[in-house]
């Protein structure tokens, strides 16, 4: 069989299962990666007297061990109580009913999501919500769904806000501020417009003058963990930012912090790794090798070349194009893969076009974080939301998650159409 061919029917082969969702995820890119690795030294396209060498080569070793010190430190301060005392001071200052309350809490999801994974963003914010809403006899559906979709605009805010970021940034080795430069400011126009849409969707009234008691630091079971945990993650942030300075590696200093996380935060080492996703990491480290595969089958570069001859029919569009298609395969496919595939394909469209790679780039971070809101099932904070609404007896459907949600996750998109365009010609 023809190299490229069975390569690419490997490739369908892992998509097809990670549609499906018939095994893990983190599974399917182990079957992936081995059958990359046994056919590769099948066709000698690996050698065998240095493969784990050339394996090593495949995997960005930064961009993994940022992914895993980011997750010991999120994990280790929402251990700390600190997500929660935010959630509840900020209901207790607001006051009101509890709508006003739920406005809140998306501008905290926002945050949450932006330091945390949105994941574990989702879970503070649900478990938040479902135990006011209690008190004040509320649904909190409206809520807990609005608040999956933001949870992947505050995924634009840091590099460190989601995988897709750490991966692009890596990759074209862009910096922590520099990231910030270009991301932030259409991650805070982003959450302004969608509050607003939902705000005015909802006919949300924010004006009640109930009063709620509440005791933030109900939430904290240590305040010596509380405060450490809190000054080594805002060290850790400020080494992020001027990592262009130290000169540091962002992986290293990730790990760095969880290490320090680990001695000074008073916590069982055991039960912090036994709550990482390890999944992700396994199966981001699988992907990498899957993508090395295809680009040395010459998979990637005939997919390129395709690409190419589209876009020379529509130049001026090709920043755009990419965001799209990366969007809206994320609403189908996890986004860590869609971005693992694409950033080699693009590197070999900037080189023959001569586009510039960053804006392709960028398109595909927004595309990846805000793609995933199209569908109930694409994106882990509203898998997470539907749980948390489930548990509570509230059923939601495809039809009325399209009906409440897909308008403004097609806004989004729209915006983020815009913004890339408008990079296209600034940068």
């Amino acid at each position: 069989m023809d190299i490229v061919l069975l390569f690419s029917v490997i490739f369908a082969l892992i998509m097809i299962l990670l549609v499906t969702g018939r095994y893990h995820r983190s599974v399917t890119a182990l079957l992936g990666a081995f059958l990359t690795i046994f056919f590769a030294s099948e066709y000698g396209l690996f050698n065998m007297q240095d493969l784990w060498s050339e394996m090593v080569g495949f995997i960005d070793l930064d961009t993994v061990l940022l992914v895993i010190g980011v997750m010991i430190l999120a994990e280790s301060i929402a251990r700390s109580g600190f997500f929660e005392f935010i959630g509840l001071s900020v209901a207790k200052t607001v006051g009101g009913g509890f709508r006003r309350i739920s406005i809140s809490f998306m501008f905290l999801t926002i945050l949450f999501s932006a330091l945390l994974s949105n994941i574990t963003a989702m879970i503070i914010i649900g478990a938040l919500t479902v135990s006011l809403a209690k008190k004040f006899r509320a649904d909190p559906t409206d809520t807990i769904l609005y608040a999956s979709v933001l949870a992947n605009v505050g995924g634009l805010m840091f590099m460190i806000s989601s995988i897709p970021n750490l991966i692009v940034a890596a990759q074209l080795n862009v910096g922590f501020v520099d990231f910030i430069l270009i991301s932030m400011p259409f991650a805070l126009i982003l959450s302004l417009v969608s509050l607003l849409f939902i705000v005015h969707k909802t006919k949300l009234n924010i004006s009640s003058s109930q009063q709620i008691k509440v005791d933030p630091w109900s939430v904290v079971e240590n305040k010596g963990l509380f405060y450490r945990a809190t000054i080594i993650f805002v060290i850790v942030i400020i080494f992020f930012i001027f990592e262009d300075f130290i000169k540091i590696p962002l992986g290293l200093i990730a790990i760095g912090g969880a290490i320090m996380m680990l001695v000074l935060g008073g916590q069982e080492p055991e039960s912090i790794f036994s709550s990482l996703d390890w999944g992700t990491i396994f199966f981001l480290i699988s992907f990498y090798i899957i993508v090395g595969g295809l680009s040395k089958s010459g998979v990637l570069t005939a997919f390129a070349d395709d690409v190419v001859q589209l876009l020379s029919f529509h130049p001026a569009m090709a920043s755009n194009l990419n965001m799209w298609v990366c969007g809206l395969s994320s609403s189908v496919v996890d986004n860590i893969p869609m971005t693992l595939t694409l950033i080699p394909v693009m590197e070999h469209v900037s080189a023959v076009t001569g586009f510039s790679l960053k804006i392709l780039g960028w398109g595909i971070v927004f595309g990846a974080n805000l793609g995933g809101n199209l569908t109930p099932i694409a994106s882990p904070s509203n898998i997470i939301a539907l749980g948390i609404l489930k548990k509570e007896g509230i059923s939601v459907s495809w039809g009325e998650w399209f009906h409440k949600c897909v308008p403004l996750v097609i806004l989004q998109l729209l915006l983020a159409s815009a913004y890339v365009t408008l990079l296209s010609v600034i940068l």
